[in-house]
């Protein structure tokens, strides 16, 4: 029996999730970003939806939750994001590891 342990890269996916994406791949597509159709209505409902469920799971506001499409992503929303207030702060060290994503090192 293989035990994978890269789960930094990807994870399995509970069934029930599973079959929540595959009803919004096969069935319920729509862009979110497009409102102006019952397609693009119904996809933004169901982000809005799902930014409320993560919200309460992390005890955020609806408003600080973000999705990206991975770690790179991420990693340059965080970084970037703080960049403006690095430069008025004089504080621009960012102190990382070598274990670090590889987005967060790159130059």
């Amino acid at each position: 029996m293989a035990i994978y342990l890269d789960c930094n890269a990807t994870t399995p996916v509970d069934p029930s999730v599973a079959s929540v994406v595959m009803r919004f791949l096969e069935k319920d597509f729509g862009n979110a970003a497009s409102p102006i159709h019952d397609y693009g209505v119904f996809a933004l409902a169901a982000v809005e939806h799902a930014r409320g469920q993560v919200a309460e799971v992390v005890k955020a506001r609806r408003d600080e939750v973000i999705f990206t499409s991975g770690a790179t992503e991420s990693n340059n929303l965080a970084i970037l994001g703080l960049a403006e207030e690095g430069i008025r702060s004089g504080r621009r060290h960012l102190i990382t590891t070598a274990i670090e994503h590889k987005a967060v090192l790159a130059k």
